[in-house]
């Protein structure tokens, strides 16, 4: 079963880091008005591809102490940490295919929003989805996708819609519209078109073609490096590690008795020191970056080839095809010697469309050549560029060591040689770590690609069966409705509600009623929450039995008591509910909790809530209060622990 298990949300800025850990199952966020409850939410929200930013004019705390967020999930049993910046660049999300207290060892993927709704939708298995639709104030039509922020809606109910008319964001136009697609999707009741879908069948196949081309290319850097073996580099990794530590300890020690023994060494010297020092590091940054570039272009010249060869055999066959034109060719009849007509010339035409099929993929080629060539001609350009850095640092560098060679004739410094002695084996080390460290993010990268394949070949299989049986049967449809009403029935009788055959979820425009009106006619707010909350159990139950696939597999649900009668009126908002809206039976309310508890033995249920019942306290992980000792607490800070 395909879901989403959030573990761990990270708050962090350049002197403050909050972590939030959540296991599977039930977890309740209980606290105080403006203690940053909802906000751990909305930043949830932010992380799965949410594209509104977060108001840092309204969350001044969040503002002053943090810069960026980390998500950890678990989609299928693999750890992913995904990292959006706060203040810079809202626009992009990197993913780390690993868990957060391994992001050093990893390299990150930084891509646009669209790219990871699309990453969400492949871990789950799910097929995006394109709807025709009128631009905006114009009459011509373009493509729209389904994507993951759709499906989204149903795991995530804001407190502004838990309980009135926007559930679902059913106020906005240009999401209202989505939601019955987006239920098809999750119920895999989308009739799509066959060519469609073999075209996407070749898209990804060609992925996986390209993908592979990927993983040779870094296998063979990983050859020629001579680290093939990950288990053998994690072994000089913390060989190297302890080594450095051990000269650090011996340097330290060293400046130590210098000092005892008052040993003052030229400050000119010393100064002259440190530049070379960094002036070294620069150089080795440079060539770093440089050996980075002479390694991509190096990789993007074998791509050239790949394309070339394929252009070569694309040539070949569409010579073939001219060649052989037997349209033209005349027919006469072997007894009367008279010419015939050519009926051929009818079934020759349909070969047109493979030849115009070929040379649509050698414009393709040729388009990624020039591509992949101009890429080439930016990284020669970049190579040329950090040898003129390094050019003038080693200009730099050969004045300076002239000039301390003067010093040393001169300055006594007893002390200096060891130091300069560990300095070296230190930088020595240090290099080396350097190498074997980015071996192993290699090897990471490469199964990081591995985990792609199969994401894509489970995509393949899907596509495969979609093509395999393009109509949704009736009898398949009529299951899973049938299956819906009875649990959505059973939700809201055990919330006290008379059921008949006029509460029901309708299977044409997907949303649930109650006595013949919908969730959106009804105005009684405790009544649109059970409503709201019985569609949502159902949803999710559904799953269970194989039906909405398409779910993520988690809740999270905004303020839960704010239609409940039972407990203090706590703020403004909640004194203007009218009392015929509340929910007074404290039952009701405890019963709302048990069935999501219920819920909570197959998926995770994210709750926040004011005053929970005292039964779900053992379910509390987090409890928030107003001013200092809110979510942003200045004494919980993860870096002074550290410290």
């Amino acid at each position: 079963m395909n879901r989403i298990i959030i573990t761990k949300l990270i708050l962090q800025g350049t002197a403050y880091k909050r972590t939030l850990r959540f296991k599977d199952g039930l977890n309740i966020i209980s606290g105080d008005k403006t203690s940053g409850k909802s906000l751990v939410l909305s930043l949830i929200d932010y992380c799965l591809g949410k594209s509104k930013k977060i108001d840092l004019n309204v969350q001044k705390q969040l503002d002053k102490y943090c810069d960026q967020i980390f998500l950890e999930i678990q989609v299928n049993k693999e750890t992913v940490t995904l990292n959006r910046l706060l203040k810079q660049k809202q626009g992009k999300i990197s993913i780390y295919y690993c868990g957060f207290n391994d992001l050093e060892g990893y390299t990150p993927k930084t891509v646009e929003l669209k790219e990871v709704l699309h990453f969400l939708m492949r871990k789950l298995n799910i097929n995006e989805y394109k709807l025709i639709k009128h631009k905006k104030h114009s009459t011509k039509q373009e493509l729209e996708k389904i994507s993951f922020r759709d499906i989204f809606r149903y795991s995530y109910i804001h407190q502004h819609e838990l309980g009135t008319h926007d559930f679902l964001e059913n106020k906005s136009t240009f999401k209202r519209y989505k939601n019955p697609y987006a239920f098809e999707l999750m119920f895999n009741l989308v009739e799509a078109d066959k060519d469609h879908l073999q075209e996407q069948l070749v898209k990804v196949r060609n992925e996986i073609e390209d993908t592979n081309k990927e993983i040779t290319g870094l296998k063979s850097y990983l050859k020629d490096k001579d680290a093939e073996d990950f288990n053998e580099l994690s072994s000089k990794a913390t060989r190297f590690k302890n080594e450095i530590e051990q000269r650090k300890l011996e340097k330290k020690s060293i400046i130590e008795n210098s000092k005892a023994n008052s040993n003052n060494e030229n400050k000119m010297y010393i100064r002259l020191k440190k530049d070379l020092t960094e002036i070294a590091n620069q150089i080795f940054d440079l060539q770093k970056q440089k050996n980075e570039l002479q390694n991509s272009v190096r990789a993007k010249r074998l791509l050239i080839e790949e394309y070339n060869l394929e252009k070569e055999e694309i040539n070949a066959t569409l010579e073939v095809n001219y060649k052989l034109a037997i349209s033209e060719q005349n027919i006469e009849c072997p007894l009367c010697n008279s010419t015939v007509a050519n009926q051929i010339q009818e079934i020759t035409k349909d070969s047109v469309t493979p030849e115009k099929t070929l040379l649509k993929i050698k414009k393709e080629i040729n388009n990624k050549i020039n591509l992949v060539n101009n890429l080439i001609s930016g990284d020669n350009k970049d190579i040329e560029d950090i040898d003129i850095k390094i050019e003038k640092l080693e200009k730099k560098q050969e004045i300076l060591n002239r000039a301390i060679t003067e010093f040393a004739k001169s300055t006594d410094v007893p002390f200096l040689s060891q130091l300069d002695s560990i300095n070296s084996i230190i930088n020595k080390l240090t290099k080396n770590q350097e190498i074997v460290k980015e071996c192993i993010r290699i090897h990471r990268k490469i199964d990081e690609k591995c985990k792609l394949i199969d994401d894509l070949n489970k995509e393949v299989k899907r596509l495969e069966k979609d093509i395999a049986a393009l109509k949704v049967s009736r009898d398949v449809r009529k299951q899973i409705f049938n299956f819906l009403n009875t649990e959505y029935k059973g939700f809201m009788k055990r919330l006290k509600y008379d059921i008949n055959n006029e509460t029901y979820v309708d299977s044409e425009s997907y949303i649930p009623y109650h006595e013949g009106a919908s969730v959106y006619e009804h105005e009684s707010g405790g009544l649109l929450e059970c409503m709201q909350l019985s569609y949502l159990a159902a949803i999710l139950s559904s799953k269970k039995e194989g039906y909405a696939v398409g779910h993520p597999g988690f809740l999270m649900l905004d303020t839960l008591s704010k239609y409940l009668g039972t407990i203090q009126v706590e703020s403004i908002e909640q004194a203007e509910i009218k009392e015929e809206e509340r929910i007074n039976d404290p039952e009701v309310y405890e019963e709302i909790y048990k069935i999501l508890i219920e819920l909570s033995n197959k998926y995770q249920i994210i709750i926040v809530d004011n005053t929970p019942p005292e039964k779900v306290s053992g379910y509390t992980n987090y409890t928030f209060f107003s001013g200092e000792k809110g979510l942003i607490n200045i004494n919980i800070n993860e870096f002074k622990e550290e410290d």
